[in-house]
C-alpha cells in the first residue's frame, strides 16, 4: 500500500459512485447518506466522481441530500455547484470515428454509446446491455443516428464480456496512444480526451473552490480511479476493490456493501 504524509483535516471529499459509494442495489445506504449531509452542514463539500453522464449522477446527489460540485465522464467533464462547466474536454468527430471503425472491424461483441453533455446515443439502443444500462441509470438513450453531424463527445462507452475487456482494451491502447482508454469493471471500457482522468477533474473543482489537493480525501474501487487516489491527500479503497487499486492506495476501508465510505468518514471526522 502507498504510504505519504497527510494531513489529519480534510476540506473536500471526493467518491466514485458505482462499486464504492453505492451498494449493490445501485443506491447510497441511507446512514451513508447522512453522514455526508452532517458533512455539508460542517462546510464540507461532497462531490461526485463518476464515469456516468450528469443526467444519471444528478439523482444520486438528491438521494444525498447534497448538491454540490461534480464531475462526471471519468474526468472528461466537471461541473460546479450551479451545474456550469468548469473543464470539457472533448474528443475531435475524427477521432470518435476512427475509434468505431476499428471497434466494428474486431472480433470483440462490444455495445457501443456515445456522450455529449447530458446526451446519451447508442448504436443500437435496443440492445440488451443498453437497456439495462438505461434501467440502472434511469436515463433514456437516442439513437446515434440521430446525432447532430460533427459531434464532438466526452466520451465513447463500450460495454463487453468482462472477459474479453482486457483485449479490447489492449488492443485500443495499442491502436490509439493518443486517447485515454479506461475500464471501470463489469466489461466497462470507455475512451475520452487524452487529458480526461478523474484525477484532472479533481484538480479542477479543488482549484474553483481554492482547496489545496492535500485537503482532499477520495474513495474509488476501479482501475479508472487510481489517478484520482494517488493525487488526493488521502486516497482510500474499499476493500472490494481489485489488488492493483489497493497497493495505489494510501488506505484500504470495508467495502462498498458493508459501508466503508461512511465508517471511515465517521472515524476521520469524529462524527
Amino acid at each position: 500500500m502507498r504510504r505519504k504524509f497527510f494531513m489529519a483535516k480534510f476540506q473536500i471529499i471526493f467518491s466514485d459512485l458505482d462499486g464504492t459509494l453505492l451498494n449493490s442495489a445501485h443506491h447510497v445506504p441511507a446512514d451513508t447518506a447522512q453522514v455526508l449531509r452532517v458533512l455539508q452542514r460542517r462546510g464540507i463539500p461532497f462531490v461526485i466522481v463518476t464515469a456516468r453522464m450528469p443526467a444519471a449522477a444528478y439523482p444520486l446527489q438528491a438521494e444525498i441530500g447534497t448538491r454540490g460540485p461534480l464531475i462526471a465522464y471519468g474526468g472528461a467533464l466537471a461541473l460546479d455547484e450551479g451545474r456550469r462547466p468548469i473543464l470539457s474536454l472533448r474528443l475531435s468527430p475524427e477521432d470518435t470515428e476512427a475509434v468505431r471503425d476499428f471497434m466494428h472491424r474486431q472480433a470483440f461483441d462490444a455495445a457501443c454509446s456515445v456522450y455529449a453533455d447530458d446526451n446519451w446515443y447508442a448504436e443500437n439502443p435496443a440492445d440488451p446491455r443498453i437497456v439495462d444500462e438505461s434501467r440502472i441509470t434511469g436515463v433514456p438513450v437516442l439513437p446515434l443516428s440521430s446525432a447532430p453531424t460533427g459531434l464532438h463527445p466526452h466520451k465513447i462507452f463500450y460495454i463487453t464480456q468482462k472477459a474479453s475487456a482486457p483485449a479490447a482494451i489492449q488492443a485500443l491502447q495499442t491502436q490509439f496512444k493518443n486517447l485515454t482508454i479506461s475500464y471501470s469493471g463489469w466489461g466497462h471500457i470507455e475512451i475520452m480526451h487524452p487529458q480526461a482522468t478523474k484525477a484532472e477533474g479533481m484538480k479542477s473543482i479543488c482549484a474553483h473552490l481554492g482547496i489545496s489537493l492535500t485537503k482532499a480525501l477520495a474513495f474509488g474501487d476501479s482501475l479508472n480511479d487510481v489517478s484520482m487516489l494517488s493525487a488526493a491527500g488521502l486516497g482510500v479503497a474499499v476493500d472490494n476493490a481489485p489488488l492493483e487499486v489497493k497497493k495505489t492506495a494510501d488506505r484500504v476501508c470495508s467495502s462498498n456493501e458493508q459501508e466503508g465510505v461512511k465508517q471511515t468518514l465517521e472515524k476521520l471526522f469524529d462524527i
